[in-house]
């Protein structure tokens, strides 16, 4: 991704700057660790940099927001930890899981720890000269996002397994998680910018559809690209029967005979490695058009997240930024 690079470089060293070995404790104790190891694992900074493009297209500029900018990666890391714990996955971005390098006790304290310090971030916004009533406002935004985000993932555990889900359920779920963090940023963003309501309703609207349309194009990155390009484990969707969109469309439009082939390879899933649980399940999603359908449902959410952004945001670097972002999402490769 080449846009907002100015951008997401004042956000890494923010970043750094908190969590990294030049935060005033040398090495640091276990917690500060751990939380460099969460933070500091070279993500895409997607949350910040749609946060501090919002602010700058409200006539903000970066510098005093930077704090709310870390805000929603912390909260980002921090869900990261708690979903390889729940999913049992051993990697994340290219290295291993913060439960598997630490164990599973300590990475709940790191995330726990996280969420908490996620408003410390926030909260900062003050000092850099934000109205203390818009960051109010956005500590209330953060708080009733969490809860949203949490409300998915317990339906999701609660689906898991259950693949005669409509597909609409899919994207009910990606929106209460991927959907609605994006949407708390690009909000956010409005908010400690100084945007209007119609300004708000527009860029909450782009992030929903925009997440969406991310989680459709990860939930495809299994079946697309290598685990070491991918930076998680290729078939965990696959072995935790979760409702990601290729297999919830696969089993819609699935023979009988096919949908026993899938059943039959995640009970065997103890036993294979991901590549063999891929290969078993992959002539089944291409027969179907599973990935092509999720691709287009991709499209559909990109444009809506555009359609949304050019309603509410006149001309401007930083729209045009943002539309470039939702174009992105559908090549996107890791």
């Amino acid at each position: 991704m080449t846009t907002g690079t100015n951008t997401t470089t004042q956000v890494r060293a923010a970043l750094e700057r908190r969590f990294g070995h030049r935060a005033g404790r040398g090495r640091g104790d276990e917690l500060d660790r751990m939380n460099r190891h969460a933070v500091l694992g070279g993500g895409k900074l997607l949350r910040p940099l749609v946060l501090l493009e919002f602010g700058a297209a409200c006539g903000t500029p970066a510098a005093p927001l930077l704090g709310a900018a870390e805000a929603v990666e912390v909260l980002h890391s921090a869900s990261l930890v708690h979903d390889d714990i729940i999913d049992g996955d051993d990697l994340r971005r290219g290295r291993p899981a913060l439960h598997r390098a630490y164990g599973t006790e300590r990475a709940l304290v790191t995330g726990d720890a996280l969420f908490f310090m996620a408003f410390s971030a926030l909260t900062g916004c003050v000092r850099a000269g934000v109205p203390a009533e818009a960051v109010v406002r956005a500590c209330a935004m953060v708080a009733d996002t969490g809860e949203e985000i949490s409300r998915g993932v317990l339906r999701e555990l609660a689906l898991s397994g259950d693949w005669e889900l409509p597909p609409g359920e899919g994207l009910r779920m990606a929106g209460q998680k991927t959907g609605a963090l994006l949407a708390l940023a690009a909000g956010i963003g409005v908010v400690l910018g100084g945007g209007d309501a119609p300004r708000l309703t527009a860029a909450t609207a782009y992030g929903h559809a925009l997440g969406i349309a991310f989680q459709l194009r990860d939930d495809l990155l299994p079946w697309t690209t290598t685990e070491a390009v991918a930076g998680k484990p290729a078939a965990s969707d696959l072995r935790n029967r979760r409702a990601a969109m290729p297999l919830l469309l696969a089993w819609q439009y699935a023979t009988p005979a096919e949908r026993a082939r899938l059943t039959a390879l995640t009970a065997d899933a103890p036993l294979l490695t991901d590549d063999e649980l891929l290969a078993g399940a992959s002539p089944v999603l291409h027969r179907t058009d599973a990935l092509a359908r999720t691709r287009e449902l991709a499209r559909a959410h990109a444009t809506a997240a555009k359609y949304a952004l050019t309603g509410g945001f006149p001309p401007c670097p930083h729209r045009d930024r943002l539309l470039a972002l939702a174009d992105w999402s559908l090549s996107r490769e890791s």
